[in-house]
């Protein structure tokens, strides 16, 4: 037997004859990223910049300036008498200002509702937002008192005429002394009134991340990195039925224990395991079946054997026999009764992954979600930390996983707690061109497709494991280049593609594996 390690690839598994298209093997890497990947930015400039307000504050506050002024005003007054006496007083006026300033705050405020613009890729939010805007209203009061004094007898005289008090002339007739004091008071209002309006524009663009690059540590190796190790799930058809008999990989001629030990000692640590429900459970919401499930769990306990993680895959796609789990005659209970049994079995195993199911499709993604999150809610109250894998529709194919609405769904999945740690999307790609892995011949590398969703994935902080992946592994095809340059750019984006599982060995393997060296 030989070993080619193109690209760093073992691709030394011979596939049964009536699969021949299936790629048993793929890439463990190593090394950084080659070409095409996307081109690394540091710095890049934030692109919700801070607004900084310019906007003035509606004050209140109150000033008060007092200023005196003494004006001394020559006055003269004439006495009648048989003799004439002509004296000449001093009116000492002192005038007494107070300046009040009174800030009325009127604030008001005038929003331009939001225009969205929505595209393929990016959503427009335009905001116009007038600040409150500030009248100032200034009111001046100004009193003035005049005192006129003569030597005489005291007369007051008080008046409130004019703004100005330049002079007073008081002519008295008296036999005697006369003393006249006269008082003006004069008030004055002055009203100032000020507008201060400033208009701050802010224009947000709701791009679906800031950056679509991966970080620096991207590109280093990936978590999980192995091949699913077929059999068990054999007989199991899309419409969700499995009929004896399947395939368990525990013979001589499909070793899968054997087939573990050899990928782990070239660098895989990773192996999915797929079961079909009816042989777990042969009753719909019933118990294990005592000697399959025993059976199943040697190649689960030689997973673990080889340290390596273990993915416990239920191989029904979103059926049990024809019937769509939750939304037709079988209800979301058995399915949810199946994964407390099965997490309570490896509660103590922390390196055993539940695969929920395998490729669901023609479903109502909405009510796939809820039932979903029935079936994680149940498994955390047993197994709070295990990582579980949620599958999208349309065969959790990754070219869909946004357009179907995939996405959306499964991300509002949670944790009894809220967040949504260890709930990792289960993602499957091929590279024929029915997109199915039934041609032998690849016409595509996948990075158009992986592209955009390692772009949402980050921007939503969520991760994506490629369960299923794979293309034909005959020399003469042309899928080995095609699948290096797509394993490469999932490394490249290694902090949203956690890791990927090839289609597949095990039972589709008959060829006697050598002994780790």
């Amino acid at each position: 037997m030989t070993v080619n390690f193109q690209c760093l690839s073992a691709d030394a598994i011979q596939a049964k004859q009536s699969i021949s298209f299936i790629l048993t093997t793929l890439p463990t890497f190593t090394l950084g990223p080659a070409s095409p990947l996307p081109t690394r930015i540091t710095k890049i400039p934030t692109i919700y910049p801070p607004l900084t307000s310019t906007t003035t504050p509606c004050p209140t506050s109150t000033v008060t300036t007092v200023s005196t002024t003494t004006v001394k005003v020559p006055v003269t007054t004439t006495v009648v008498q048989p003799t004439t006496i002509t004296s000449t007083a001093t009116i000492t006026s002192t005038v007494t200002k107070t300046t009040e300033i009174v800030y009325t705050q009127s604030c008001s405020s005038t929003t331009t509702s939001p225009t969205q613009t929505t595209s393929s890729t990016t959503t427009t939010t335009k905001s116009t937002t007038t600040t409150p805007s500030t009248t100032t209203t200034t009111t001046t009061k100004q009193t003035t008192t005049t005192t006129l004094i003569t030597d005489s007898t005291t007369r007051t005289t008080q008046t409130t005429p004019t703004q100005t008090t330049p002079s007073t002339t008081t002519t008295t007739t008296t036999p005697t002394k006369s003393s006249t004091t006269t008082t003006i008071q004069t008030t004055t209002t002055i009203t100032t009134t000020q507008t201060t309006r400033t208009t701050a524009t802010t224009t947000t663009t709701d791009k679906p991340c800031q950056t679509n690059y991966p970080p620096d540590w991207a590109g280093k190796n990936f978590t999980y990195k192995g091949v699913n190790i077929a059999g068990f799930e054999w007989g199991c058809l899309t419409d969700g039925s499995c009929t004896y008999p399947n395939s368990p990989p525990l013979t001589s001629t499909a070793d899968g224990p054997g087939q573990m030990k050899w990928f782990v000692s070239n660098g895989m640590n990773t192996f999915r395991l797929p079961i079909g429900w009816q042989y777990v459970t042969p009753a719909l919401g019933g118990a294990f079946d005592a000697t399959e499930w025993a059976t199943y769990d040697k190649l689960v306990q030689s997973c673990l054997a080889v340290n390596a993680y273990c993915i416990i895959d239920i191989h029904n796609y979103a059926r049990w026999n024809n019937q769509i789990i939750g939304q037709s005659a079988v209800p979301d209970a058995p399915f949810v009764k199946l994964w407390q049994m099965i997490a309570s079995y490896y509660a103590s195993q922390p390196r055993v992954i539940f695969g929920l199911m395998n490729e669901p499709y023609r479903l109502n993604i909405a009510t796939w979600a809820a039932t979903l999150q029935k079936v994680v809610t149940a498994i955390r109250a047993i197994a709070p930390k295990h990582v579980i894998l949620l599958p999208g529709v349309e065969f959790a194919h990754a070219d869909t996983f946004i357009s179907s609405g995939s996405a959306a769904a499964l991300d509002a999945i949670v944790n009894p707690d809220g967040s949504k740690t260890n709930l990792i999307f289960d993602i499957h790609q091929w590279l024929d061109k029915a997109n199915n892995g039934t041609d032998p011949n690849c016409v595509t590398d996948n990075i158009a497709v992986f592209a955009p969703l390692a772009q949402w994935l980050r921007c939503h902080g969520r991760q994506a494991f490629l369960t299923a992946t794979g293309g034909g592994n005959d020399d003469t095809t042309n899928c080995n280049p095609l699948l290096c340059n797509q394993m490469q750019f999932l490394l490249a984006n290694s902090d949203v593609f956690v890791g990927y599982t090839g289609w597949a060995a095990g039972s589709y393997d008959s060829e006697e594996f050598p002994a780790p060296s």
